[in-house]
């Protein structure tokens, strides 16, 4: 009986550890660099990948950080940082470059 309840207790451990551990993996946040094609609802940005130009669709929030503190303009540069969540791309930080195809002038 002893050992019985010592095999229960080890399947019991065994779930729960395999139960928490697929939850605590951390997910590595992916970086894309291209110019907003357009920003739907402030819900969904569209950006265009420079080095591929495939479009890529991310969902924007409340919790998104943007630097500097504004929404991109459809045509700028930026580089976001995301990660997939719930069959979906969220983003979490937008950094915006400047416009597309611009020079900086001088100093």
């Amino acid at each position: 009986m002893k050992e019985l309840k010592g095999i229960y207790i080890f399947i019991l451990v065994t779930l729960l550890f395999l139960f928490l551990s697929g939850r605590s993996i951390a997910q590595e946040k992916m970086v894309i660099t291209g110019v907003v094609k357009g920003i739907e609802g402030r819900m969904v940005m569209d950006v265009e990948n420079e080095k591929d130009k495939s479009l890529i669709s991310l969902r924007i929030g409340r919790k998104t950080v943007y630097t500097p503190h504004r929404y991109p303009i459809p045509g700028e540069r930026v580089k976001v940082e995301y990660a997939p969540h719930r069959g979906s791309f969220v983003a979490f930080s937008v950094t915006i470059l400047g416009v597309a195809g611009a020079q900086e002038s001088p100093k």
